[in-house]
């Protein structure tokens, strides 16, 4: 049986978890076409002083791993676990799996991101923390499962690349997502830190640093579409642009996440530049 307790015991310490998240999150946005509907995001600045690293994969299913002074919060729902707080008729958590969360990180349950309208309970069904200090992932320790699944709690399906974080594991998940080849050499270079270059760019998506995909990440994001309409007089709805559509790099740093397949970070020298300037 795949529980919380089996994924406590193959989690990183709270730095790796970090990094390996933030390079799915830029993998994610290097690999897929279309900003809005990437798996993986990581929010560098979710509150004061807290980063959020965020998977939603459309079909009601999500996770969220919070990264706090006070220590790190992971919540997952999985929508068929018979877990979930839908799944019983006082529409509360499963018993045990938020009851022994410290007062520390306990507020970060509340957070109006992970409850739904008309339920007063939050989204979850798999739960797993580390305060500040410790060595060790907990979970609750008194949840009774219930039988009949082999992942109750769906943390075996939520934290798959969270627990397996092998180049190999995370190739195939956006293959089968992406249903496209993606180089494994690629993959290695992004889950070790370093920089996302135009050619590592071009190998995950060759299609990535196209005119229309350009285009299409400034139409999905209207404030950056109204940052270069004032101060570069760029103008979305012409199509028959006479010259080729051409940011500079330092952009990345003035406009918003998603745009680039750039999570900022002033700490982590080894993610920036997340675009290398070309030659020339």
């Amino acid at each position: 049986m795949s529980t919380v307790h089996a994924t406590a015991a193959l989690l990183p310490d709270p730095a790796l978890l970090r990094a390996h998240l933030r390079a799915l999150a830029v993998l994610d946005a290097a690999i897929g076409d279309d900003p809005r509907f990437v798996l993986y995001r990581f929010d560098a600045a979710w509150g004061p002083g807290e980063e959020a690293a965020l998977m939603d994969n459309g079909s009601g299913d999500d996770f969220s791993v919070l990264f706090t002074p006070a220590g790190v919060l992971i919540r997952g729902f999985d929508h068929e676990s018979p877990m979930s707080p839908y799944g019983n008729d006082e529409e509360q958590v499963w018993p045990g799996v938020i009851d022994d969360v410290p007062a520390a990180l306990r507020p970060l349950l509340d957070e109006p991101a992970f409850h739904d309208e008309g339920i007063d309970a939050p989204r979850i069904t798999a739960c797993l923390w580390q305060e500040a200090g410790d060595t060790v992932w907990h979970t609750g320790p008194s949840i009774e499962f219930p039988a009949g699944s082999e992942d109750p709690d769906g943390s075996g399906h939520l934290f798959g690349l969270l627990t397996d974080r092998s180049p190999e594991a995370v190739r195939a998940h956006f293959e089968d997502y992406y249903e496209r080849p993606v180089p494994l050499d690629a993959i290695r270079h992004v889950l070790a830190g370093r920089p996302l270059t135009p050619e590592i760019a071009r190998a995950l998506n060759p299609a990535a640093l196209s005119d229309e995909a350009l285009l299409g990440r400034i139409a999905a994001n209207p404030e950056v579409d109204s940052y270069l309409a004032c101060d570069g007089e760029f103008d979305l709805t012409r199509t028959n642009p006479i010259e080729s559509i051409v940011l500079v790099t330092t952009a990345a740093r003035t406009v918003p996440d998603g745009f680039l397949p750039h999570v900022p970070d002033e700490e982590d020298a080894a993610f920036e530049p997340m675009l290398e300037p070309s030659a020339g």
